[in-house]
């Protein structure tokens, strides 16, 4: 799907405050109500539009220590990076992950109550899966920047 500028006004609005009101992203956006509807629509089937959602303070919800944990697994095969990528979609802890290029297969970020619950985390859930080789972290120490607002 080619986007217009309609389109790029419209996101631009909604990934800022997905709690506006269709009257205000069409102003914001200078589109009717109608022409708003059509492109959300739109936008939704093509799934430019992933979803919507309330994005928590990891803080305030006691999810104080988040961490980056690099991945290689045994063997480059479909079988070792299905089985990975299961344990990674059974694992809420882990809030994303890429497969990279360079000397490592993933990067994880993972988000915990405290040191003990990443050392279980570590340990028994992803060094302990038969698909991993190794894996090497770094813990945050304060975040600078964290956004899910991409540049149009």
């Amino acid at each position: 799907m080619k986007l217009s500028k309609s389109h790029l006004d419209i996101l631009r609005v909604i990934q800022r405050d997905a709690t506006a009101t269709l009257e205000q992203v069409a102003a914001a956006a200078g589109v009717s109500h109608t022409t708003l509807w059509r492109r959300l629509k739109e936008l939704e089937a093509n799934e430019v539009i992933r979803g919507r959602v309330t994005i928590l303070d990891p803080e305030k919800t006691g999810h104080t220590v988040c961490a980056f944990i690099y991945v290689n697994i045994v063997a480059h095969s479909s079988k070792h990076r299905d089985a990975f990528e299961k344990l990674v979609d059974e694992t809420p802890e882990i809030m994303q992950c890429f497969s990279l290029t360079g000397p490592n297969d993933y990067i994880l970020n993972v988000r915990v109550r405290d040191i003990k619950a990443y050392e279980i985390l570590l340990m028994d859930k992803i060094l302990s899966h038969p698909s991993v080789a190794n894996a090497s972290s770094n813990i945050a120490l304060r975040e600078h920047k964290n956004t899910t607002e991409l540049h149009l």
